[in-house]
């Protein structure tokens, strides 16, 4: 343990200044108080590599045997997959052909899957299957209830700001998705669906979950959907994003910042 530490001290911080509030903390001051809870939310920006730098940093120095990386990237289904390749019993090549893996997974996430592979440590693959998440936003939270898996799932959507934050997103963005036909309201309902998916899936874990900033900013989106109480989040601010210490428990600005 006292080596494990003495590496981990090694590692170096990624740039920017975490703020707590109104307080600037170190790397290793939010580290000690992460390692305090269950669930550690790091929100992203999908393309951002600061961002990405920052999830592998906390993953380095939080994985354990006790505590797993979760996932948005990967869906439910694909978990055995993902075990087998984490036990070494397929190839690289083998995983990715049957996984679904998002496109920039060789570069900004296969770092954390490989150091979770090489320590030994669980890998959870967090996300609803994109088939369940299409028959929600179609036929409501009806469509799934008597699917294998759904028969108990509970959704709370009773967070108006976050509804609110997702249906101005979708009218901000609308001129980007004048092919996809489904309105935001059923949209909505595909994302409450994933944020219960999602925190189903660390029930009585103790994770590292890396997942898009809307799905854990303003302690919304999964947390929402949470039954405990034990957990901290963090999310790198994207580029031209304004502070607010509301946004998460640590705020990482950007260097130029």
């Amino acid at each position: 343990m006292v080596l494990f530490m003495l590496m981990c001290s090694m590692i170096l911080a990624p740039g920017g200044v975490i703020l707590s509030g109104d307080e600037v903390v170190t790397a290793e001051e939010m580290i000690d108080t992460l390692r305090e809870v269950d669930i550690v939310f790091v929100g992203e920006k999908h393309d951002d590599f600061l961002a990405h730098n920052w999830e592998l940093y906390i993953w380095q120095a939080l994985g354990s045997e006790d505590r797993a990386l979760a996932l948005e990237m990967f869906e439910t289904d694909v978990q055995t997959v993902l075990d087998e390749y984490l036990a070494d019993e397929m190839t690289e090549e083998e995983f990715l052909a049957d996984s679904r893996p998002w496109g920039n997974y060789s570069t900004d996430y296969a770092p954390m899957i490989e150091f979770a592979r090489e320590n030994g440590y669980r890998v959870i693959a967090a996300n609803v299957p994109r088939t369940y998440a299409a028959m929600v936003a179609r036929g409501g939270f009806a469509a799934v209830l008597e699917e294998p898996g759904f028969e108990e799932i509970s959704v709370d959507s009773s967070s108006t700001i976050y509804r609110e934050m997702f249906l101005a997103t979708m009218e901000a963005i609308g001129n980007q998705m004048q092919g996809m036909p489904i309105p935001p309201e059923a949209r909505y309902r595909a994302q409450l669906l994933k944020d219960a998916v999602m925190a189903r899936s660390i029930l009585n874990e103790k994770v590292v979950f890396v997942c898009g900033s809307f799905h854990s900013d303003f302690h919304s989106g999964i947390p929402d959907q949470l039954s405990t109480d034990s957990y901290l989040t963090v999310t790198v601010l994207g580029e031209g994003e304004e502070y607010s210490p509301e946004l998460a428990d640590f705020v990482i600005t950007r260097p130029e910042q």
